[in-house]
């Protein structure tokens, strides 16, 4: 196959990864949108001599619509890159007599104004030169302009747009968080990359890399993370693929029952070096999880509440509160693991592939997943440790004794 020419590469983008679904929703919400903020500008704006719609609405539902992840399409980049680009305009066309000047003036300051006001809006530049050379009956109206017709169609629009971002699910970019206004230097590491052991980058390392190529790159670092995040993903599917929770899982496994104490499941923490246990009813089915998490959040929540005598000073001493049991036939905390553990507990399949259980552990936040058989009875525990080594190669591991 020929190797594309460099011509070819210049003048014709790659295609858009969007799918036609998509494309023909974001095109129809544009449709309505565009119509009824032109309906409510002829209605709103009847009897005077203004033009009811500006063009940059067309150019903004472009970026409304198709590209609403994008930096210049945030609420505070569309509203203000209107806002700050019509006064800069009105003000250029009143207060400069030469055209060429007036003209080159009012696009030249918006951009600037927009990028320190970090409203940066491609169809401000268009509303700016608009002020200008709109003719009399838009430089007629003074600043009046600004009002009217451009945030009555800025703010239907807008409002639109924001109905459509909601109801289609659609992600925004938070216009006062890390994506907009610096970097987040508490970013963590997404919940995928735990298989891939320490994180390549930090946040540091992903702003300078940005800010060496000095040009302005339309992508957030949320967004640039998330890309990073679902590639490792899909790496992490092809390389487990095949590989079954009987292959990788944990066996046999270690378990308590519902009437197992505090003190005893601790130990077997220690014991196995283990976070998480399956509680277990007679015949062997999982009626739920306790772990390490749970006896911490609860030791904590004593505390608090004053449940605990004395005052513990640190968690060693509320953890071994908890698990001491208490004399007599009544009680105000748990005492068996039944009463500590997590339920209903997520379980997988003994035949199930593990490429299709990792969105578990990430999406649930969870370490654990006990594996069941056909009879929903116990036969191991599959951990991300197990995951990891799955990937390495090192499958069928024994738990440690």
């Amino acid at each position: 196959m020929a190797r594309p020419s460099r011509l070819t590469l210049r003048w014709f983008a790659p295609q858009t990864d969007l799918s036609h679904r998509r494309i023909l929703l974001s095109t129809g919400s544009a449709l309505i949108a565009v119509g009824l903020a032109t309906l409510v500008s002829q209605l709103s704006l009847s009897g005077s001599d203004v033009p009811v719609m500006v063009a940059s609405i067309g150019a903004s539902a472009v970026l409304l619509f198709i590209i609403p992840s994008s930096t210049l399409s945030t609420p505070w980049a569309f509203a203000g890159g209107h806002l700050v680009s019509t006064i800069i305009g009105v003000s250029c066309a009143r207060w400069i007599p030469e055209l060429s000047l007036a003209a080159a003036l009012a696009v030249s300051l918006s951009i600037l104004a927009m990028f320190y006001l970090r409203c940066l809006h491609p169809p401000g530049g268009a509303i700016a030169l608009l002020a200008v050379l709109g003719g009399e009956s838009v430089q007629s109206l003074g600043y009046q302009f600004v009002l009217t017709p451009v945030m009555v169609n800025v703010a239907v629009m807008l409002a639109l747009a924001m109905i459509y971002w909601r109801l289609a699910g659609l992600a925004r970019p938070d216009p006062g968080g890390a994506d907009n206004w610096g970097l987040d230097h508490n970013w963590q590491r997404s919940n995928e990359e735990w298989l891939a052991g320490e994180i390549p980058f930090s946040p540091d390392d992903l702003a300078h890399a940005m800010a060496e190529m000095d040009t302005y790159l339309d992508i957030s670092h949320h967004d640039l993370g998330e890309i990073y995040s679902r590639a490792l993903q899909r790496s992490h599917t092809h390389a487990l693929c095949g590989i079954c929770c009987c292959d990788a899982m944990s066996q046999p496994a270690i378990y308590v029952e519902y009437g197992t104490e505090l003190e005893e499941t601790w130990q077997l923490f220690e014991r196995h070096r283990i976070r998480g246990l399956p509680v277990v009813d007679a015949f062997q089915r999982v009626l739920g999880i306790v772990t390490v998490s749970d006896f911490v959040h609860m030791a904590s929540e004593a505390a608090e509440d004053g449940q605990q005598p004395g005052e513990p000073h640190n968690i060693a001493e509320r953890l071994a509160w908890l698990r001491r049991r208490t004399p007599g036939f009544e009680s105000n905390k748990p005492e068996v693991a039944g009463q500590l553990m997590s339920s209903p507990v997520i379980t997988a399949g003994i035949h199930d592939h593990i490429a299709d259980l990792v969105p578990l552990f990430t999406q649930h936040n969870i370490h654990h997943l006990p594996v069941v058989d056909d009879s929903r009875r116990l036969v191991g525990m599959l951990t991300r440790e197990d995951v990891m080594a799955a990937r390495a190669g090192d499958c069928c591991k024994p738990a440690e004794a």
